[in-house]
């Protein structure tokens, strides 16, 4: 009779066990990260800024599809780089923002600017988003070139939540 008991209190607890793991991986999904690629074309806005330094960029971004849309970037500081760089050598950030057909992407675009060989490169974060983006997390790399239409080769990882 013990023994059907002992037997018995195993299967309930190995099923409590297996049924607890399962509600928690649940609970969790697993985000989906994918790499993207594309050009970021942007022109200095000539319109309305909301820049506390007076920058501000709309632009179009083509890829692999998934970041595919129309961008706005404000920046909120500018500042020439280390002492050691030219002083045409500048450091920048704001937000940039994707507007695409599956939601609102919005990174924080930290870089540097070489205004004397119109040379950029930048790293964004990701801070925000809606619709697909909503909860996602990653990055996304520029590098390229302008002074004032700017052309910006891109790649990264976004990791989703959906």
């Amino acid at each position: 009779m013990l023994k059907h008991v002992r037997g018995f209190a195993m299967t309930v607890l190995v099923g409590a066990v297996v049924v607890g793991l399962s509600a928690s991986a649940r609970e969790r999904p697993r985000p989906k990260c994918v790499k993207v690629s594309g050009t970021l074309t942007s022109t200095l806005s000539t319109g309305a800024c909301a820049s506390p330094v007076g920058i501000c960029t709309t632009g179009e971004f083509k890829g692999d599809g998934l970041l595919n849309g129309r961008t706005r970037f404000v920046a909120d500081s500018l500042q020439p780089a280390a002492a050691t760089e030219a002083p045409s050598t500048l450091v920048y950030s704001g937000l940039l923002t994707l507007h695409t057909k599956a939601g609102t992407l919005t990174t924080r675009d930290t870089g540097i600017l070489d205004t004397a060989n119109g040379l950029i490169g930048a790293r964004d974060v990701i801070v925000s988003g809606t619709g697909i983006f909503a909860g996602a997390t990653g990055y996304i790399l520029f590098q390229g070139t302008g002074t004032s239409t700017f052309v910006n080769e891109a790649s990264g990882e976004i990791c989703l939540q959906r």
